[in-house]
């Protein structure tokens, strides 16, 4: 598994280092500020925090919450071609996605975690996976348990979950490409990068991990001509990955939630 994880970290690295550098929308190092500390993000994430993000909603789904949904419903999803089932198992994750990220921007509790992901002020594609394991973990049940509970094949939750990985490390990217319409339908690097900016217009918009349109069904779409130049949050988040973890459980000064 360590090798599988390190192989696809130096892929993305490659790939992304050599985009970004041809066509970066700020100037920053590669090395950029934090850029360890999401390294190790990458590292556990893949070692321990997704084999438990995902076996909670699983467990949830395949027990506890098993009576929700009838066996034949099940069964006549699961018998649908994979070119059916992935659209919907995209708009089902999204919905429960949606509502995850909005409950983390509005609950105070819920957003002290949340903000580590938040922390970061220069994005690039390894932004992405600086989520806390809490975080991770809620967000990851709202997501996966309505897809489990509906009983999509197994094929099509791997093209999810590829499709979904791919898109993370893709929207956090700096990229200075524009998407025009794409930009209604899907979550780009130009929609995305507001979600993170540091400015009081954009605070709470662009909730989607990849349909926008779910935005734009409850309001929360921002997308200005003009570019972010500013990411973070007031919130004084440290640095170091080991801090960063215990950080939602200390006492600190409230601010602003974006």
């Amino acid at each position: 598994m360590f090798a599988k994880a390190l192989l696809g970290f130096l892929l993305l690295f490659a790939l992304f280092a050599t985009i970004e550098r041809r066509c970066g929308l700020h100037r920053q190092r590669l090395f950029r500020r934090g850029w360890t500390t999401d390294a190790i993000y990458y590292a556990t994430g893949n070692l321990i925090g997704q084999g438990a993000a995902i076996a909670i909603p699983a467990l949830l789904a395949l027990s506890v919450l098993k009576w929700a949904v009838s066996p034949g419903l099940q069964a006549w999803v699961a018998a649908q071609p994979v070119a059916l089932q992935l659209p919907a198992v995209v708009f089902f994750a999204e919905l429960g996605y949606y509502w995850a990220h909005w409950l983390l921007h509005h609950v105070p509790w819920l957003w002290r975690f949340h903000a580590v992901h938040h922390s970061s002020e220069q994005l690039d594609w390894l932004s992405t996976v600086r989520v806390h394991p809490v975080d991770q973990v809620f967000t990851k049940t709202f997501q996966l348990v309505p897809i489990f509970l509906l009983g999509f094949s197994v094929e099509t939750l791997g093209l999810y979950a590829l499709f979904s990985s791919a898109i993370a490390f893709f929207i956090h990217a700096n990229l200075r490409w524009r998407f025009g319409w794409f930009n209604w339908l899907l979550v780009t690097p130009e929609f995305h990068h507001w979600h993170h900016a540091d400015e009081a217009q954009a605070h709470n918009k662009n909730l989607a991990a990849q349909c926008s349109l779910v935005d734009r069904l409850f309001g929360s779409f921002y997308l200005p001509r003009r570019r972010p130049r500013l990411y973070g949050i007031p919130e004084s988040v440290p640095q170091a990955y080991w801090q960063q973890l215990i950080y939602p459980f200390t006492r600190h000064q409230r601010h602003a939630r974006p």
